[in-house]
C-alpha cells in the first residue's frame, strides 16, 4: 500500500502541535500550583443503578440534567450499564428507541438512527452517526466496534448535532465518557463466564497518587469460542479481544486541570461468519432467497445462464444440509486482527465566568481481516482488507454565561489518513467447466490447477477538514429560552486509487484514478449546519421545546471490490438534512416517574444511498424524507420495583433509487420499521442483610429491509427477544453475584445481509442465539 498522498509526517507534526498547545495552556496554572494548593474536587452522590437516577450529560457542551435538555437523548449512567449488565454497544442500542446497528463483521458495525445509516461496508468511508468518546471523534467505523468497559456514562443523542460536535453527525450520534480518576481510592473486578466457551474479565483501580494528582488505570479482555460450528475445519467468529485504558488527571493550580488519557485495544481472532446461503434473481434483477427444493437458475459470467446441479444448491453445486444458520461448511476458518492506539490531551481552564477547554485527540488503527463470504466448503468466494489509518483532531472552545445567556464557541481541525486494501479471491471454475475447488489446498481444481483469481483496490484517502462553531441559548424569561446555534465547515479531500486483478488471467484492465488521472480526485466540501430551538417551562418539571436543524455529511469516493470498474461512479456528493423536531420531557409523581416524547420530519436532499448492483458497489445521491416519533418511560410506582419502556415509530422513502435492470423507484429506507418497543423491569427485595435484584428485558423490532434497493430476500421480519437477570449483592455491598440469559427464547433474526444474487449468494448474519453466563464482582 501507500500513495504519495500517505505521508504520515502531516498527523505527527498536528498531534505534536496539539501536544504543546496543551503544555503551553497549562504552564501558566502549573507555575501557580506551587503557590496555592488545589481545591478538592466535589465529589458527586455515588449512583445506586436505578432508572431514574439523574444523570448529568453534556450533550451542549455544558453539564446539564438530562431532563432539563432540549434533545431527544437517552443516557445510562457508568452503574446503570453495570446493573442492566450491558457489555456492548448491541446491548445499548437494544433499549434505546429509533436506535439499530448494521453488523457486518467485527471489525465494521454502522449505526442506524432515526433510518439515518450508511450501509457501505468500505473501511474509509464515514457514517452520518458520529461515534465519540471522550468528545475525541472516530472517524472509522472500524473503530467505533470495541469492548465498552469502565465508563462514567454513554449518552445516545437523537437528530442533527452538526452545530456542537460537526463531524458527521447528521442523524445522531454515541457519545462514550469513560469514569474518571477519583480523589480517593477505588476499584472493582469482575468475572463472567458463559456458554459457548465464554470468558471475560475486566476491572479499574483509581485514586490520589499525591496532592492535586489523580490516576486511573482500567482494562478488559474477552474470550468466546461463539456459536459457530464448521464441520470440516476451525470455527470462525470467535472473539479474541484485549483493551487497556490509563488515565492521568491533574489540578495545575486552582483553575487548571490537565487530563491525559491513553488507550490500546488488540483483536486476535479468527474470521467473521456468515451463514449459508442461496440468491437467484427477480425479474427486476433482484435477489430473492433460493427455495429448498427450488432448482436455481443462476447468471453465467461468460454469458447465459447455468442451471443449478440439485434443488437448493449454489452456483457452484453445494447445498448445506444443516438447517441452523450457526453450522456451515467453511473453507477457511479467516482472521481478524486489529490493534488500536489512541491518546489524548485535555485541559480546562477557568477565567472568571469563561471556561477554556483544549482537547487533542489522536488515534492509529492496524487491521487486516479475510473470511469466506459464500459460506460453503468450496474455496468460491473469500474477502480480505487491509487498513492503515490514523487521525488527529484538536478542538478549542469557550464555554460561558453572561446575564441570561449561556454560549459555547469554537474552532475544530480534524486530519484523516488511510491507507487501505480490499480483495477478492474468486474461483471462476463454474463459468469455464472446470472443476470447483473444495477447500484451500485441493489439487488438480480450478482454473489453472486450484490458483483463483484475486482482484480488488489498493487506495488512500486523505481529509482535512478545519470549523469553526457557536451557540447560545438566552432566557427570555423563566418559562422561554431561545437557542441559536451553527458551524461553519471547510473540508478538502483526495482520493487515489488502484484496482487490479492478479491469476491465470486477468478479470479486468487495471484502472488508475488520482489526481493525476482526474481533477475530481480532489475535491472541496464547503458546507454549514445550522440550529433553532425555542424552549418553553410551563411548570416546574415540564419541558417543551420545537427544533428545526440543518446537518451535513460531505461526499466521498466509492471503491468498489468488484470489477467492471467505473470511475464515474466513484465520486458522490455531499448530503443535507433539514430536520423539524418537536417534543416534551417531564417528570412527575414526586420524582417517582419521568415521560419524554419527540416527534420528528427529516427532508434529505442528496442522501447518500449505498447500492450494489450486480457486483459493483457504489453510492448515488437521491432525495429522501423520514418521520417518525419515540418516548420513552419510566416509574417507580413503590419501593423495590422499577418500570422502563420505550418506543418508536419511523416512515422512510428513498426517490429515484436505481435498480439493477435500470429502472429508478421509490424504496423504503432501510433500517425504518414501523414500531419499535423495549422495556426493563426491576425489582429487588432484601433477604436478611444481602440484596437481591431480578430483572427482566425485552426488546421488538418490526419488519423492515436491510438494504436500500429492497430486495425481497433483505426484508427482515419482526421479531422479538427476552433477556433474564438475577444479581445478588452481599451484606458488605462490596461482592455481586449475577447469572444472566440473553435471548431466552434463542430468536433468529439477522443483523445484516446483502443481495449478490449475480454470484448465486445471499451474505447474512444472525444474532447469536441463546446465551447464559454467570458474573462475579468485587468493588473496593
Amino acid at each position: 500500500m501507500g500513495y504519495p498522498i500517505s505521508s504520515r509526517e502531516p498527523l505527527r507534526l498536528a498531534f505534536l502541535m496539539g501536544a504543546a498547545l496543551t503544555v503551553v495552556l497549562a504552564a501558566p496554572a502549573y507555575a501557580q500550583s506551587t503557590q496555592a494548593e488545589a481545591e478538592p474536587m466535589e465529589e458527586s452522590p455515588r449512583q445506586t443503578g436505578g432508572m431514574l437516577d439523574e444523570i448529568v450529560v453534556t450533550a451542549q457542551k455544558r453539564s446539564e440534567n438530562l431532563q432539563k435538555v432540549g434533545i431527544s437523548v437517552t443516557a445510562f449512567s457508568g452503574e446503570q450499564l453495570s446493573r442492566l449488565g450491558f457489555n456492548n454497544a448491541t446491548d445499548i442500542t437494544a433499549q434505546t428507541p429509533s436506535v439499530s446497528i448494521y453488523q457486518f463483521s467485527p471489525s465494521v458495525s454502522n449505526i442506524n438512527i432515526r433510518g439515518v445509516s450508511q450501509n457501505d461496508f468500505a473501511d474509509h468511508l464515514e457514517g452520518p452517526v458520529a461515534v465519540y468518546q471522550d468528545e475525541g471523534y472516530i472517524g472509522t467505523s472500524s473503530a467505533a466496534n470495541v469492548p465498552i468497559f469502565d465508563l462514567a456514562r454513554v449518552e445516545v443523542l437523537r437528530g442533527p448535532q452538526g452545530t456542537l460536535f460537526g463531524r458527521n453527525s447528521t442523524g445522531g450520534l454515541i457519545h462514550y465518557v469513560s469514569a474518571a480518576p477519583t480523589d480517593h481510592f477505588e476499584g472493582y473486578l469482575k468475572a463472567t463466564i458463559g456458554n459457548f466457551g465464554t470468558y471475560r474479565t475486566e476491572g479499574a483501580i483509581s485514586g490520589p497518587l499525591t496532592e492535586g494528582l489523580r490516576a486511573r488505570l482500567s482494562f478488559t479482555q474477552n474470550n468466546s469460542d461463539g456459536p459457530y460450528h464448521n464441520p470440516i475445519g476451525k470455527d470462525p467468529g470467535n472473539t479474541k479481544n484485549f483493551a487497556i485504558r490509563g488515565q492521568i488527571e491533574a489540578d495545575l493550580g486552582e483553575k487548571t486541570k490537565l487530563r491525559l488519557i491513553g488507550k490500546y485495544y488488540k483483536d486476535d481472532s479468527r474470521g467473521p461468519a456468515y451463514s449459508f446461503g442461496v440468491s437467484v434473481k427477480d425479474p427486476q434483477g433482484l435477489g430473492r432467497t433460493l427455495g429448498a427444493d427450488e432448482v436455481g437458475t443462476f447468471v453465467n459470467l461468460s454469458g447465459g445462464s447455468i442451471t443449478g446441479a440439485c434443488p437448493g444448491c449454489n452456483v457452484n453445486g453445494y447445498k448445506e444440509t444443516d438447517k441452523s444458520p450457526y453450522t456451515n461448511s467453511y473453507d477457511t476458518p479467516g482472521f481478524f486482527k486489529r490493534e488500536i492506539w489512541g491518546a489524548q490531551g485535555r485541559i480546562e481552564h477557568e477565567m472568571g465566568d469563561v471556561t477554556l477547554t483544549s482537547i487533542t485527540d489522536y488515534l492509529h488503527l492496524d487491521k487486516n481481516i479475510y473470511y469466506d463470504v459464500d459460506a460453503s466448503a468450496y474455496h468460491f468466494l473469500n474477502y480480505g482488507s487491509d487498513m492503515d489509518y490514523d487521525q488527529v483532531s484538536q478542538e478549542l472552545r469557550l464555554n460561558g454565561k453572561s446575564g441570561n445567556l449561556n454560549w459555547v464557541t469554537g474552532a475544530y481541525y480534524l486530519h484523516m489518513l488511510g491507507d487501505y486494501d480490499a480483495y477478492v479471491d474468486f474461483d471462476f471454475s463454474p463459468y469455464a467447466g472446470g472443476t470447483v475447488c473444495q477447500g484451500p489446498n485441493t489439487p488438480s481444481c480450478g482454473i489453472g490447477g486450484n490458483t483463483p483469481l484475486r482482484f480488488g483496490p489498493t487506495y488512500s484517502l486523505k481529509s482535512v477538514s478545519k470549523s469553526v462553531f457557536a451557540q447560545g441559548e438566552y432566557e427570555i424569561s423563566p418559562q422561554f429560552s431561545l437557542i441559536l446555534g451553527g458551524r461553519y465547515t471547510w473540508e478538502k479531500k483526495t482520493f487515489s486509487f488502484v484496482h487490479e486483478s492478479t491469476g491465470v488471467f486477468p478479470l479486468s484492465p487495471t484502472v488508475v484514478y488520482n489526481p493525476d488521472t482526474d481533477d475530481d480526485a480532489t475535491r472541496s466540501f464547503n458546507n454549514y449546519a445550522l440550529k433553532a430551538q425555542l424552549n418553553y417551562k410551563p411548570v416546574e418539571d415540564v419541558l417543551l421545546y420545537a427544533s428545526f436543524s440543518r446537518g451535513h455529511k460531505s461526499g466521498n469516493w466509492s471503491a468498489t471490490v468488484f470489477p467492471p470498474v467505473l470511475p464515474d461512479r466513484f465520486p458522490h456528493k455531499q448530503e443535507v438534512l433539514y430536520s423539524y423536531e418537536t417534543g416534551v420531557k417531564s417528570k412527575f409523581l414526586d420524582g417517582h416517574a419521568t415521560l419524554n416524547v419527540s416527534a420528528f420530519y427529516y427532508d434529505y436532499k442528496n442522501y447518500q444511498a449505498f447500492s450494489f448492483l450486480n457486483v459493483s458497489t457504489f453510492i448515488s445521491n437521491v432525495p429522501a424524507r423520514i418521520y417518525g416519533g419515540e418516548f420513552e418511560f419510566r416509574v417507580a410506582p413503590f419501593e423495590g420495583l422499577e418500570l422502563s419502556l420505550g418506543g418508536a415509530t419511523l416512515h422512510g422513502k428513498a426517490k429515484e433509487v436505481a435498480l439493477p435492470n435500470g429502472d429508478l423507484t421509490d424504496r423504503v429506507m432501510p433500517g425504518t420499521p414501523k414500531l419499535q418497543l423495549n422495556g426493563v423491569v426491576q425489582y429487588g427485595w432484601d433477604i436478611g442483610e444481602g440484596h437481591v435484584t431480578a430483572q427482566a428485558s425485552g426488546n421488538y423490532v418490526g419488519s423492515r429491509y436491510h438494504t436500500i434497493q429492497n430486495e425481497p430476500q433483505n426484508f427482515e421480519p419482526k421479531y422479538a427477544t427476552a433477556d433474564l437477570r438475577l444479581t445478588y449483592q452481599f451484606p458488605n455491598k462490596q461482592l455481586e453475584l449475577a447469572g444472566f440469559v440473553q435471548n431466552v427464547t434463542s430468536t433468529k433474526y439477522r443483523l445484516w445481509a446483502l443481495d449478490v444474487s449475480t454470484l448465486g449468494i445471499l451474505m447474512q448474519v444472525y444474532a447469536p442465539p441463546r446465551t447464559y453466563g454467570a458474573s462475579i464482582k468485587y468493588s473496593f
